[in-house]
């Protein structure tokens, strides 16, 4: 076959041309002899920086398919013109077809090698064994080692390798003489190497393999890999593996290769020698000075000999040897060692051995080819072999390095010991080394002579040729169409959602008889729905109407108990709202009195005025319930949706019938009011989400015919709808999880942030709004929240470094000859454009992922309209930051005028030590100026905010200015507050410029460790270091220089933006002094002070009169009689200080003139705490009284003061699932003893943790202690 297909395969192409490295346009010739031996060899693996080293029990890499392409079309030409005619391959996986390598063979005949050597990977088997723990590999014909195997004598047919021919094969394992050789004795009958379990299993995958090529019966039909029966097998045997420090080593060795050699039938410990055509594959690792350290000529000398005593098994080896491209110190053998370029000496190292290979084999005569180990370092190597060695333990076989990494190549590790204390390196046994550039993989030759016979190369001359790996055009243009497909349909998405939600109007179905599902909220849909009514009847009969409330529920039993649940809550809240209405009158009716002038007077009111008052105080309630209500109506009517959601106007005619409630029934408003105050009792926990509940109170209000309608109304309210939420938290809470819900979906957890949000957004029912960030996402958000701080203590250090590099404090080279404020030079001028384009790219990177972060973070809520959802206004204005940062860090970078500062200039600035740029700053820096100026505008314009952000309530404009609070008044506050701030940050960068900055005097990547990276940006004048040499910037004289100076800068960093927080507590410190001084602090509690409170004299009377009014003596009585109340004075002294203020303790009848004892009082002579309270309120009087503006409005019993604007009390509303109404069972329990421990749950004593609360105190049973509290 193989003949056939010669005779009718086409002529090779001819090869493409290449600048500098085709040696010729003539047809490829093929190197040395083409029948293959003997072999000129190098072992082949297109290594790159930075891949790891394959692991024995994993599958073959395809370092010879099209992905390794553009390298191979690197090396191979180069390998070529070295001399060799063989390459040595790593095993290759054996799945596919044969066309994955034709391009690799195609490339070795162009290049002139034709003949190959591959490997078969038979270390994953015997790891294999060591994983199970087999003594010996399954051969069964399904085995996965059977079926390799034939597919690997298939893949090495002469039909698939494109005109390359096979020589020989080998397998990439090898004993361990270094466990070996001790067991060998004298001869094969004396040794112990049989016993050891390694050999063993080693022996049977060997003899395994050669069955499957060699049948024991049979004809040669009947191999497996028949193309491997007409080549050599290469039995590969690591020397450099055995000790020298081992008794008679060289004895021993002779001994094993014999034994190794000899069939069984002979004595012997193998038949892998029974073909003549089994040769040995021995390698050798040289160490640096191996002519003193190891003798390579002599022991191969010694082996040659050793195997010439039998030839006729075994009696013939290829050598491979890999030799390091390190050069000894100045000292010790290994003091100092680095990549030694210079050609003449590695000319040398790399021709000695194969030199001294030839003598020897022109002397034995059986030596058949000599292989280099290997192409290009392996930075992943550590001290590895060529060869995986057959073990006792996987972990051994891996023979990992601890010290060293695949991303370093490592010189002071990962060696070991070989001949006389010979160390070696195997990373650094390439012909050539590697590295990267970007993205691109680049080799260097380290020779520049042919290898196999010493003359010039030619026209390959030793330089650095880099490539890229690149993929095939189908799959780049395969990935490249899916991430576009991707990111337009994402893109869409997330634009139809922010612009279009809602937009479609919902579709009716033509069937009549098909209903919508009304949602159940995680309740069973199958349970009846129970409605409960309810008339709102109060006690006070203008109050009353027909109005009713409805209950509805599928969570309750029936009908009577829905009434019954509904009757609970409307009734307890139906008795507060009565009382606040009524109150509300009786402060009506005293503000009257006060404004007719009858402070003391009690006259009752007429029926018609009375009437009048209740409508007064019905209305003044209705609208401090409601008020959030309307304000919520206001706020959704005032956004611009793109469909769906109630109806604009409609929401205002709410929100007006609610503000201007004047003219409409009192009992429609207790009605609304008490509608309100019961959705809130029977939500629970919904009392947490305001927006929520008026999102479901207008839903009511509509289905009860909107707020204008007049007559009997019934308000229906759904409890699962109300309550909805509450059963989602209770079964999922995590934010940060998915978890699959009652409904289906698999959802994050909801917290009451998400369902009051789904209230603002009208929503129909509750889902998640917002993303929580976690992790990474935690970090991103804390820095986009604080960006606008960060920047501003960023912009202090900036001026700060500004002063430093003109202060004289640092070195001088840095920081003198630097021109003055505004005049810089040298590096003050290169500052102001470096901070520039750091500026521009650090805003650029922050809006870009700013706007990214939102949209990921609040993508739930795009399209609907809330506090902190971005609108189309805010990306805009982000997105404009971010182009005009681009743009602005483009505009600088082409316009920038960098100048090195010379070292001379570092004690003058005349002469030559003039800045050229210094006849023309204007010019220089007009582009740097324009875009600092900007910034300027920009970040006052998005960032500086004069209300607060939706809080309702704030008085406006012409509010402030009736009050006194005028624009004058608010700028003056302002300037003050933000005068305050600018000396604070003054007084950071003094701190800055004369501690921070002077610590790192002297520190820098280019001054300390000679890293010039920034080049001209910095303006400072190249320094030689650790890292000056590109050769230097992975040892650890610079990787340390830099990281102690980066981490030195990093702490100048963090301390330059914590030193706000200890400016700002000592300026709070010296400010807060001397405000307490002004406002007379000092005396806050000093009782010694004597308080006079004589009516009209006393001037601690008159500060009471003025701050509380003309019934100041009112307040004081209250006063003393809660310090009485309170056991803090006793009823004598009460007395005493009453009379001290002219009035009585009872009030009733004014004091007679022989009863009136107004002296000044003594607050020493009352107890401690009592007088302290006293002497508190008086003091505080004198700051109270300052900012009293009016008194008949603005004191607590003045004419005309409203106390409407007193708050209602708080409710109290129980949480979600706790028990409001008890069952008989729970009051009757609770007063055995082990009540009072915590109970097991599902009432199963005994079993599982007891995490439920007790049921009592273990004494009384909780209907008696509920009666104890009453």
């Amino acid at each position: 076959r193989a003949a056939a297909w010669a005779a009718g395969r086409p002529a090779a192409p001819e090869p493409s041309a290449e600048a500098g490295r085709r040696l010729s346009q003539a047809p490829p010739q093929c190197n040395g002899a083409t029948d293959g031996f003997p072999v000129k060899g190098v072992q082949y693996v297109p290594h790159l920086v930075g891949e790891p080293y394959p692991h024995p029990e994993s599958d073959a890499w395809g370092y010879y398919t099209k992905a390794y392409g553009s390298v191979h079309k690197r090396d191979l030409p180069i390998i070529s013109a070295a001399g060799a005619n063989t390459l040595s391959l790593r095993a290759w996986p054996t799945g596919g077809s044969g066309r994955e390598r034709a391009g690799f063979f195609q490339e070795m005949r162009d290049a002139g090698i034709c003949n190959v050597i591959p490997s078969f990977h038979a270390a994953k088997y015997y790891a294999d064994m060591l994983l199970e723990g087999l003594d010996e590999p399954r051969t069964d014909p399904r085995s996965p080692l059977a079926v390799d195997f034939a597919r690997f004598g298939a893949s090495v047919d002469q039909a698939l390798l494109g005109g390359v021919k096979m020589v020989a094969w080998t397998v990439d394992l090898s004993l361990d003489l270094e466990t070996l050789l001790p067991m060998v004795g004298g001869s094969c009958d004396f040794s112990k190497v049989n016993e050891d379990p390694s050999f063993a299993k080693y022996m049977k995958l060997m003899h395994a393999i050669q069955d499957w090529v060699y049948p024991a019966l049979g004809f040669p039909g009947d191999s497996v890999a028949p193309a491997l029966q007409s080549v050599p097998f290469l039995v590969p045997l690591d020397v450099s593996r055995a000790s020298w420090t081992e008794p008679a080593f060289q004895q021993k060795l002779n001994t094993l290769l014999t034994c190794m050699s000899t069939p069984f039938n002979l004595g012997g410990w193998s038949s892998l020698f029974t073909t003549g055509s089994t040769r040995w594959l021995l390698s050798f690792s040289l160490p640096i000075n191996h002519k003193i350290t190891y003798g390579f000529k002599h022991q191969l000398s010694n082996l040659t000999q050793s195997l010439g005593m039998h030839p006729e098994h075994g009696g013939r080896a290829l050598v491979m040897v890999g030799d390091q491209a390190l050069k000894r110190g100045s000292g010790n053998p290994i003091n100092s060692v680095n990549l030694a370029e210079d050609p003449s000496v590695d000319n040398a190292r790399y021709q000695d051995p194969f030199k001294d290979y030839e003598a020897v084999r022109q002397t034995s005569g059986n030596l058949d080819g000599f292989i280099y180990d290997e192409w290009a370092d392996d930075w992943d190597r550590g001290s590895r072999g060529p060869f995986f060695l057959a073990t006792k333990t996987l972990a051994k076989m891996k023979d990992p390095c601890a010290d060293g990494g695949r991303f370093s190549h490592d010189v002071h590790s990962c060696s070991r010991i070989v001949g006389h204390d010979g160390p070696i390196f195997p990373e650094f046994f390439g012909l050539s080394a590697i590295s990267s550039q970007t993205l691109r993989h680049c080799v260097h030759p380290r020779f520049s002579d042919v290898l196999f016979g010493g003359a010039p190369l030619g026209a390959y001359a030793p330089g650095m040729t880099c490539t890229f790996m690149t993929p095939a055009l189908g799959a780049m243009l395969l990935s490249g169409g899916l991430v576009a497909a991707v990111a337009f349909i994402q893109t869409s998405r997330l634009m139809g959602t922010w612009c279009c939600r809602g937009r479609r109007a919902p579709e009716f179905k033509e069937d009549n008889n098909v209903q919508d599902v009304k949602p159940t909220y995680g309740w069973d849909d199958s349970h009846e729905v129970r409605v409960g009514y309810v008339r709102i009847a109060p006690r006070h009969a203008q109050l009353q109407g027909e109005h009713q409330i409805e209950l509805s529920s599928r969570r309750l039993r029936s009908n009577e108990e829905a009434g019954w649940w509904l009757w609970t809550h409307v009734s307890a809240q139906m008795d507060i709202l009565e009382k606040q209405v009524e109150a509300e009158l009786s402060a009506m009716q005293a503000r009257k009195e006060r404004a007719v002038q009858r402070p003391n007077a009690s006259q009752k009111l007429s029926n018609s005025e009375e009437d009048v008052c209740v409508s007064g105080a019905m209305q003044v309630i209705h609208r401090r319930t409601l008020e959030g209500f309307a304000a919520w109506c206001l706020y959704v009517a005032g956004g611009n949706r793109c469909g769906g959601g109630p109806d604009g106007s409609e929401l205002r005619r709410c929100a007006q019938a609610i503000e201007e409630n004047v003219g409409r029934e009192d009992a429609r408003l207790f009605a609304e009011a008490l509608l309100l105050r019961v959705m809130e009792s029977l939500g629970e926990q919904i009392l947490q989400c305001p927006e929520r509940l008026s999102w479901l109170l207008f839903n009511i209000f509509q289905e009860a015919g909107g707020l204008e309608d007049c007559g009997p109304a019934t308000f229906s309210i759904d409890f699962e709808e109300l309550q909805d939420g509450l059963h989602q938290m209770h079964l999922h809470t995590n934010p940060y999880v998915r978890r699959r819900m009652p409904n289906g979906r698999r959802e994050l957890g909801l917290n009451f942030d998400d369902i009051n949000e789904s209230g603002i957004q009208c929503r129909e029912g509750v889902a998640k709004t917002y993303k929580e960030p976690a992790s990474i996402m935690v970090v991103i958000d804390f820095f986009l929240c604080y960006r606008v701080p960060i920047m501003l203590k960023m912009y202090t250090l900036a001026i700060s470094g500004y002063i430093y590099l003109g202060s004289g404090w640092g070195d001088d080279i840095t920081t003198k000859h630097n021109g003055g404020f505004f005049e810089p030079k040298w590096l003050r001028m290169n500052y102001l454009q470096t901070t520039a384009l750091l500026d521009a790219a650090v805003w650029a990177g922050l809006e870009a992922v700013l706007v990214c972060y939102v949209a990921w973070q609040r993508g739930p809520s795009l399209g609907r309209r809330s506090p902190g959802i971005p609108g189309l206004r805010w990306l805009l204005e982000h997105l404009f930051n971010c182009a005009v940062s681009a743009l602005g860090f483009i505009w600088v970078l082409t316009a920038r005028s960098l100048l090195r500062k010379p070292w001379g200039c570092a004690q003058s600035d005349d002469g030559d030590c003039v800045d050229p740029r210094s006849d023309d700053i204007v010019g220089k820096l007009q582009i740097t100026a324009i875009y600092w100026a900007c910034r300027v505008v920009i970040l006052v314009a998005m960032n500086c905010k004069t209300v607060p952000i939706f809080i309702y309530g704030t008085p406006d404009k012409k509010v402030r200015k009736e009050s006194g609070r005028g624009f004058f008044k608010n700028w003056a506050l302002d300037m003050r507050v933000n005068v305050a701030w600018l000396c604070m940050l003054a007084t950071c960068s003094v701190m800055e410029v004369t501690f921070l900055l002077p610590t790192m005097r002297g520190l820098d990547w280019s001054t300390t460790c000679g890293l010039d990276v920034l080049g001209d940006f910095t303006g400072l004048p190249s320094q030689e270091g650790a890292c000056s040499e590109r050769d230097h910037l992975l040892t650890f004289g610079c990787v340390s220089c830099v990281s102690s100076v980066s981490a030195g800068w990093a702490l100048v960093l963090f301390g330059s933006l914590v030193d706000i927080y200890f400016v700002f507590y000592v300026a709070s410190a010296v400010v807060g002094g001397v405000m307490g001084h002004k406002r007379h602090l000092n005396d806050l509690k000093n009782t010694s002070l004597p308080v006079d409170l004589r009516e009209h004299q006393g001037k601690e009377a008159q500060l009471f009169e003025r701050t509380f009014g003309p019934g100041w003596q009112q307040v004081w009585r209250v006063m003393v009689r809660g310090l009485a109340s309170e056991s803090l004075i006793s009823p004598k002294q009460a007395a005493w200080l009453l009379q001290a203020a002219g009035i009585s303790m009872d009030g009733e009848a004014p004091l007679t003139h022989r009863e009136k004892k107004q002296k000044p009082i003594h607050l020493t002579r009352f107890p401690a705490l009592a007088a302290e309270r006293l002497a508190f309120f008086f003091q505080s009087l004198k700051w109270v009284d300052s900012n009293i503006q009016e008194a008949a409005t603005d004191t607590l019993t003045g004419a005309h003061f409203d106390p409407g604007s007193v708050p209602s009390l708080t409710q109290i509303i129980p949480a979600f699932n706790e028990v409001v109404i008890p069952c008989v069972e729970f009051l009757r329990a609770g007063a055995e003893t082990e009540d009072a421990n915590n109970m097991s749950p599902d009432d199963n004593p005994g079993l599982g943790d007891m995490t439920l609360p007790p049921r009592g105190d273990g004494v009384n049973s909780n209907l008696a202690f509920m009666i104890s509290q009453f």
